[in-house]
């Protein structure tokens, strides 16, 4: 496999210049477009309609990644994913078993009290994330 994994060269489509430029919305992609990869900057825009808040960002699988700009609905918080949230809470869970045993006695209190209110949090974003 040639290297860097990330060079624009491997996003091409076909024998072309174009590469696909897809729009992401809480991680999913909603919207594709071929590009030319000629090195001008060009203005593009997709009709993405956002119904309640989430993270968006715009994507050249597999060489390139945007930051997300994040998208307020009604004041509401970003709630991308029960699917992520869930993940979140059981890897507190699985850091806890790994951890628990190496941690001293004098600090277990402090430790499970902090363990207990992360898990509080993710437990509050699951109930809190529309089913994905």
């Amino acid at each position: 496999t040639e290297k860097p994994y990330w060079d624009l060269e491997r996003a091409r489509i076909g024998q072309t210049r174009n590469v696909p430029l897809e729009v992401v919305v809480n991680g999913q992609p909603v919207a594709r477009r071929e590009i030319p990869a000629d090195g001008q900057t060009r203005a593009v825009s997709f009709p993405v309609k956002i119904d309640r808040s989430s993270w968006v960002a715009l994507r050249i699988l597999p060489s390139s990644h945007s930051n997300p700009v994040f998208v307020l609905v009604g004041g509401k918080p970003i709630r991308a994913s029960r699917a992520s949230a869930e993940w979140c809470l059981k890897a507190v869970d699985q850091c806890w078993s790994q951890k628990a045993p190496k941690i001293r006695a004098e600090e277990m209190s402090a430790a499970q009290k902090s363990y207990d209110h992360a898990r509080e949090v993710y437990r509050a974003l699951v109930s809190e994330c529309r089913p994905d």
